[in-house]
């Protein structure tokens, strides 16, 4: 029987929150997914982990730029985390490029995002210019 994805979740979050050997950790999610058929489920795995750990205290967001970001963006951002999460108790920020990000950036967690890309800016000033509702 296939153990439901939110369980499993919970139960490698569990494990996430005291461990040591975070590779150790990795090898073993990716074996237990590949044993048991369930890669494609990996996605929504990881979100539903990210909450579980939100819930817990350890905030964890992406940013993703076209470009290497300095490290005072890299502050800056954990700045505007620490002041939006006062309740958190640990935040880990990670960076990730992407080449179809023009410029900006945007900064992913498990269930929201802030988009401040050129694209997202521009879509926006389509939007207002041609009056319609968001």
């Amino acid at each position: 029987m296939k153990t439901p994805r939110h369980i499993l979740a919970q139960a490698i979050a569990e494990r996430t929150l005291h461990i040591t050997d975070d590779k150790l950790l990795a090898r073993e999610i990716a074996a237990y997914l590949l044993e048991e058929r369930r890669t494609n489920e990996l996605e929504s795995i990881l979100r539903d982990i990210m909450q579980f750990r939100g819930a817990h205290g350890v905030l964890e967001a992406t940013i993703i730029s076209a470009h290497e970001i300095s490290e005072s963006v890299h502050g800056e951002v954990t700045q505007l985390l620490n002041a939006a999460y006062p309740s958190a108790k640990t935040i880990h920020v990670a960076h990730r490029q992407d080449v179809t990000v023009i410029g900006g950036i945007r900064i992913d967690m498990a269930n929201e995002q802030l988009d401040m890309t050129v694209a997202s800016k521009l879509a926006t000033f389509k939007r207002l210019l041609l009056g319609e509702a968001k």
